[in-house]
Protein backbone atom coordinates (compact mmCIF):
# COMPACT_ATOMS: atom_id res chain seq x y z
CA UNK A 1 0.00 0.00 0.00
CA UNK A 2 0.91 3.35 -0.89
CA UNK A 3 2.02 5.80 2.08
CA UNK A 4 -0.59 8.48 2.78
CA UNK A 5 -0.05 12.24 2.29
CA UNK A 6 0.12 14.62 4.68
CA UNK A 7 -3.14 15.59 3.84
CA UNK A 8 -4.54 12.13 5.14
CA UNK A 9 -2.39 12.16 7.77
CA UNK A 10 -4.10 15.15 9.24
CA UNK A 11 -7.17 13.97 8.28
CA UNK A 12 -7.17 11.03 10.18
CA UNK A 13 -5.82 13.21 13.59
CA UNK A 14 -8.39 15.17 13.32
CA UNK A 15 -10.88 11.94 12.96
CA UNK A 16 -9.25 10.19 16.29
CA UNK A 17 -9.74 13.79 18.10
CA UNK A 18 -13.17 14.17 17.06
CA UNK A 19 -14.27 10.77 18.04
CA UNK A 20 -12.49 11.05 21.51
CA UNK A 21 -14.17 14.39 22.65
CA UNK A 22 -17.50 13.13 21.31
CA UNK A 23 -17.18 10.38 23.86
CA UNK A 24 -16.96 12.31 26.81
CA UNK A 25 -20.54 13.79 28.24
CA UNK A 26 -20.58 17.68 28.23
CA UNK A 27 -23.38 19.52 29.06
CA UNK A 28 -22.60 22.12 26.51
CA UNK A 29 -20.71 20.73 23.66
CA UNK A 30 -19.09 24.12 21.89
CA UNK A 31 -16.90 21.60 19.90
CA UNK A 32 -17.32 21.55 16.46
CA UNK A 33 -20.11 19.02 15.87
CA UNK A 34 -18.45 17.48 12.57
CA UNK A 35 -14.95 16.66 10.95
CA UNK A 36 -15.81 19.45 8.08
CA UNK A 37 -16.02 22.02 11.36
CA UNK A 38 -12.76 20.80 13.51
CA UNK A 39 -10.78 21.07 10.32
CA UNK A 40 -12.07 24.30 9.39
CA UNK A 41 -11.12 25.49 13.40
CA UNK A 42 -7.84 24.33 12.82
CA UNK A 43 -7.67 26.36 9.77
CA UNK A 44 -8.64 29.57 11.60
CA UNK A 45 -6.82 29.07 14.51
CA UNK A 46 -3.42 28.63 12.41
CA UNK A 47 -4.57 31.74 10.06
CA UNK A 48 -5.09 33.66 13.45
CA UNK A 49 -1.35 32.67 14.83
CA UNK A 50 -0.13 34.11 11.53
CA UNK A 51 -1.84 37.17 11.72
CA UNK A 52 -0.94 37.98 14.83
CA UNK A 53 2.75 37.04 13.89
CA UNK A 54 2.14 39.63 10.88
CA UNK A 55 1.30 41.82 13.91
CA UNK A 56 4.48 41.81 15.42
CA UNK A 57 6.07 41.86 12.28
CA UNK A 58 4.86 44.90 11.25
CA UNK A 59 5.41 46.77 14.45
CA UNK A 60 9.06 46.15 14.50
CA UNK A 61 9.32 47.63 10.68
CA UNK A 62 7.06 50.74 12.05
CA UNK A 63 9.47 51.55 15.05
CA UNK A 64 12.59 51.00 12.64
CA UNK A 65 11.13 53.22 10.32
CA UNK A 66 10.22 55.54 12.72
CA UNK A 67 14.02 55.60 14.18
CA UNK A 68 15.36 56.05 10.73
CA UNK A 69 12.88 59.14 10.21
CA UNK A 70 13.64 60.81 13.91
CA UNK A 71 18.11 59.76 12.91
CA UNK A 72 16.97 61.36 9.74
CA UNK A 73 15.36 64.77 11.26
CA UNK A 74 17.93 65.25 13.82
CA UNK A 75 20.68 64.81 11.35
CA UNK A 76 19.18 67.61 9.33
CA UNK A 77 18.75 69.94 12.53
CA UNK A 78 22.46 69.34 12.95
CA UNK A 79 23.83 70.19 10.16
CA UNK A 80 21.80 73.27 10.10
CA UNK A 81 22.75 74.21 13.04
CA UNK A 82 26.65 73.82 11.87
CA UNK A 83 27.54 71.04 14.60
CA UNK A 84 28.08 68.16 11.77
Amino acid sequence: MASDGEGVERLKAVLRRYRSTRVKGVAVDERPGCVYGMLTREQLDDLAEDIEQLKVTMNKIYVSVLLMLVGLVLNILLERVGVL
